[in-house]
């Protein structure tokens, strides 16, 4: 679920294109502030000097004001959630007032908070005019490679084939290259290693999403745990 921040004055940042993941957030919030990857004369909106585009990743966790997951909020109590758990985060906080004097990005004048238009909120849940598809485990083989039929037409983006099997950051960048490299091919592209060591971690967690469990690193401590307190309460009882 994405939406956008605009503010009235112009917003620092402590480094160039940095991008911020709110982790500690309910609905795990991403953000972006939009004016780093535009020119100083591209407008960003009326009145609007800095554009904060933040996306919701977790859907299902109730969110701290009103104990309600995204997909059971209203867009006021979405904007509600969202809102308080950016100024929860202290990280947030303390990276602007660094580049900016001192001033928190809460002391910012805010014109305007929009969710981005082609989401529909209502009581059945939240939906979209254009529903999203995007890579998962085991699925590159029905993704398109970068290089087309048409010869001056190529593909790039997390949604195409690359050595990272996962829609990321990562793989949108391999694309990239990868898609540089059908006009370039001296360029090179170094792919993207999967260890046995994570494949098959991976294919445990394939097994626990399927069956609707935690994935493999919470069921890990949780095993952890009843390890360490069995171990505990036979050390009492000897």
């Amino acid at each position: 679920m994405s939406f956008r921040i605009g503010f009235k004055e112009k917003m620092s940042w402590l480094r160039q294109r940095c991008a911020l993941v709110i982790s500690d957030s309910a609905f795990n919030l991403t953000l972006f502030s939009q004016e780093q990857a535009w020119g100083e004369s591209s407008s960003l909106g009326d009145d609007i000097q800095s554009l904060w585009t933040v996306t919701a990743c977790v859907s299902k966790v109730p969110g701290p004001v009103h104990g309600l997951c995204l997909e059971q909020c209203t867009e006021e109590q979405f904007l509600d959630e969202v809102l308080f758990q950016l100024k929860q985060s202290h990280t947030l906080d303390e990276l602007v007032k660094k580049a900016n004097g001192g001033k928190s990005w809460q002391d910012f004048s805010i014109v305007k908070i929009t969710v981005w238009h082609e989401w529909t909120f209502s009581p059945e849940g939240i939906t979209s005019a254009q529903p999203k598809w995007v890579n998962s485990t085991n699925t590159q083989q029905y993704m398109p490679q970068q290089k087309t039929t048409i010869s001056n037409l190529v593909l790039a983006g997390a949604h195409t084939q690359t050595t990272a099997d996962v829609w990321s950051i990562e793989a949108a960048v391999e694309s990239g290259k990868l898609a540089v490299k059908v006009f370039e091919p001296q360029l090179k592209v170094i792919p993207q290693s999967n260890f046995l060591v994570l494949n098959v971690p991976g294919k445990i967690d394939d097994v626990l999403y399927y069956c609707k469990l935690p994935n493999v690193l919470d069921v890990g401590l949780i095993v952890m745990v009843m390890l360490s307190i069995s171990l505990i309460a036979f050390g009492l009882a000897g």
